[in-house]
């Protein structure tokens, strides 16, 4: 083949340093709405301001950010392999796939030696660059979709800042969470109030539906979402609140979806017996069909449906979710 031949595409790749170094500080500030993500639930917001206020917090997100994410920190990298394009390729191309559609920097992902649960989260800090662990069982297993999914999660939850409020559930009392607690020490510091216990769970639905819209915004085909997200659990990767066995019947979501989405706000409800899974299912769907995705990706093809704006997204999703139910269901 003629390199300089039009044809080439490899002459289409810009590969000077000034575009290395734009891809590793892309920032996304054009889709930043009074001071967050436009992607992300209003939920999670309203959530961490709640949290903000509760007595003890304050106390609780200083340790948390001074001495346990850091430490955190210098253990992975202590013990974990950091993936390359040679080393675990799949884990590493997929963290530079999303964050060039989630206009992020590109985080360094470290791969840990599997354990019995598979586990993946992020972390940021001041003083580190973001940073995606994962365990090797996850980066082996999983299709790249699923990993575009997995990691586009992650970098959403840094995106939005959501890595203080995720390690606070390593303290005993707070909550079944189960992100870090294979890997974390004993905290220094327990007895955190029933009142902050209950803030920082109701928080967490919120903050996974921001997380899968980020993911959802990663996938080469959006409307993929149900599949991958059951997929991904059949493989016994725990949701938020550690609960791991799941068997997802995506036909039955399917079926409830048809109906309510031709729902109107005003009459929408669920039936009791449906599943967290579930709800996070179809908050997703309704992501798909929201007019925010496709200015994310513009690449993409909405087929013809009807989008819906942010604000009846934010409307439906929150009774879809149940985020201002009882945590513990």
């Amino acid at each position: 083949m003629d390199i300089n031949s039009s044809a080439n595409p490899l002459l289409e790749i810009n590969t000077s340093f000034s575009a290395y170094l734009d891809a590793r500080t892309r920032t996304s500030t054009e889709h930043m709405v009074d001071g967050r993500m436009d992607y992300a639930f209003d939920g999670d917001f309203s959530g961490r301001a709640k949290i903000n206020t509760v007595s003890g917090w304050s106390k609780l997100y200083k340790m948390i950010t001074a001495a346990d994410i850091p430490n955190e920190f210098k253990k992975v990298f202590r013990s974990a392999d950091t993936a390359t394009s040679m080393l675990f390729a799949n884990a590493y191309n997929a963290a530079n796939v999303c964050s060039e559609r989630l206009q992020a920097r590109v985080p360094t992902v470290m791969v840990k030696t599997a354990r019995d649960i598979p586990e993946i989260y992020s972390l940021t800090g001041e003083g580190f660059d973001p940073c995606i662990v994962l365990t090797s069982d996850i980066a082996e297993m999983c299709s790249m979709q699923e990993l575009y999914y997995l990691f586009g999660c992650e970098i959403g939850r840094m995106q939005n800042n959501h890595s203080a409020y995720d390690f606070a559930f390593t303290y005993p009392g707070i909550s079944v969470n189960n992100r870090y607690a294979a890997e974390t020490p004993e905290p220094k510091a327990a007895g955190e109030t029933r009142q902050l216990s209950y803030a920082l769970n109701s928080w967490l639905r919120s903050a996974d539906l921001t997380a899968d819209r980020a993911g959802i915004i990663c996938l080469d085909d959006p409307a993929a979402f149900p599949e991958i997200y059951a997929s991904i659990r059949k493989k016994a990767l725990p949701d938020s609140f550690g609960n791991t066995d799941t068997n997802i019947d995506l036909d039955r979501v399917r079926e409830m979806y048809d109906i309510v989405h031709k729902t109107p706000v005003r009459s929408l409800k669920l039936d009791p017996d449906t599943t967290q899974d579930e709800r996070r299912i179809m908050a997703g769907m309704e992501f798909i069909a929201c007019e925010i995705l496709y200015s994310w990706r513009p690449d993409l093809d909405a087929g013809g449906i009807h989008l819906t704006n942010k604000q009846t997204l934010e409307i439906r999703c929150e009774i879809l979710a149940g985020a201002e139910e009882s945590p513990n269901v």
